[in-house]
C-alpha cells in the first residue's frame, strides 16, 4: 500500500468516525428537546385542569418559572 493510499484510508477512517459522532450527539439532542417537548404539553393540560403549581412541578420536572412562562404563552394566567 503506498503512502498516498495509507493517507486515504485515515482519512476515510475518520470522516466516518465524525460522522458516527455527530449521528449520536443529534440523536441525544433530539430525545432531549421531545423530552422537553412532552414535559410541557402535560404541564399545558395539567394548567388547564387547575392542577397545584407544586404538583406539576413535581410531575414535569420544569421548574416553576418554566412553567408560569408556559402558562403565559398560552394565556392560562
Amino acid at each position: 500500500m503506498t503512502y498516498a493510499m495509507e493517507i486515504e484510508r485515515h482519512r476515510r477512517e475518520a470522516k466516518n468516525i465524525g460522522i458516527a459522532i455527530g449521528r449520536e450527539e443529534g440523536l441525544r439532542q433530539g430525545q432531549a428537546a421531545g423530552s422537553q417537548l412532552r414535559a410541557q404539553k402535560i404541564a399545558l393540560s395539567m394548567l388547564q385542569e387547575q392542577i397545584p403549581l407544586n404538583v406539576i412541578v413535581k410531575c414535569t420536572s420544569l421548574s416553576e418559572q418554566e412553567i408560569h412562562d408556559l402558562a403565559k404563552e398560552h394565556n392560562l394566567l
